[in-house]
């Protein structure tokens, strides 16, 4: 039987209690906001999305956010998480109204994250079902499934279809004729569809995709950096660093060693 939720790597509360602009960062995986108060109006990902009470915002990886807290205090609870069979929304769906139901499950795997008298079993069990809870809580399960087939007309549009493939088969070397192949589309047509929808070309974007990833699994895992450049798609560990440090500007041993705060966070938890 498939499970699809693999592991969680965080879950946190988080308050900003002042009024004003901010900036941050999503985290690779998925990463579900769940608002518990306050109003925030923000740019990621090329969209402006505006969410309060009740909502759940829905990341998929690394990407620059900024934004302003229009009512405070906002406070939310954060959960990142491993789930590769999962497809995201897009990214102008991916604010998804939740109300109590997902504010009152949010809070439950907050509570039993933190529990320290729980068995990890119990706790890593426990987790995983609230959490898949609070998904089919907010979409419904046709949207998870990853749909291979089947991109809606028009170009920016069909390109985040096909990324949503992209994303499952990072290890595969696709070239823009096999991206092309995946779309239904001439090499020319997804090359510009993919520049209207990211501002780069299919090949660096599947790039950034594979190292936004690799980052991810550096700084929330042990895995060998050797064996991340090969789930990766890369032959040679050697032309993974060379990339990873040209994207970061740090090598992959160097951001492992920089891991951020959540990571801090995780080891309060049941093990992944």
């Amino acid at each position: 039987m498939m499970i699809p939720i693999e592991s969680i790597l965080f879950v946190d509360e988080i308050a900003r209690e002042e009024l004003g602009r901010f900036h941050s960062a999503s985290t690779p995986q998925h990463l579900l906001h769940v608002t518990l108060s306050g109003e925030v109006s923000q740019l990621a990902g090329g969209q402006v999305e505006r969410f309060r009470e009740g909502d759940v915002t829905w990341y998929h990886e690394a990407e620059p956010i900024e934004g302003e807290i229009l009512r405070a205090p906002w406070r939310f609870i954060t959960i990142g998480f491993v789930a590769p069979r999962l497809s995201p929304p897009s990214l102008d769906r991916r604010v998804l109204a939740g109300g109590e139901r997902a504010v009152s499950l949010a809070c439950e795997l907050l509570e039993i994250w933190r529990d320290p008298e729980r068995v990890p079993m119990e706790s890593s069990l426990l987790c995983t079902a609230r959490l898949a809870e609070l998904l089919l809580e907010v979409t419904s399960l046709e949207r998870l499934l990853v749909q291979e087939g089947d991109f809606p007309l028009g170009g920016v549009a069909r390109w985040w279809q096909v990324e949503r493939v992209l994303r499952q088969r990072l290890e595969a070397p696709f070239k823009l004729e096999d991206i092309a192949n995946l779309a239904g589309l001439s090499p020319r047509t997804v090359n510009r569809a993919c520049r209207q929808a990211t501002g780069c070309s299919p090949v660096k974007r599947l790039r950034i995709l594979r190292l936004s990833h690799a980052r991810g699994l550096l700084q929330h895992t042990g895995i060998p950096v050797t064996e991340i450049a090969f789930r990766m798609g890369y032959a040679r560990v050697q032309e993974f660093s060379r990339d990873f440090k040209k994207q970061y500007q740090q090598s992959p041993t160097e951001a492992r060693r920089e891991a951020p705060d959540y990571q801090q966070v995780s080891k309060q938890g049941p093990p992944a």
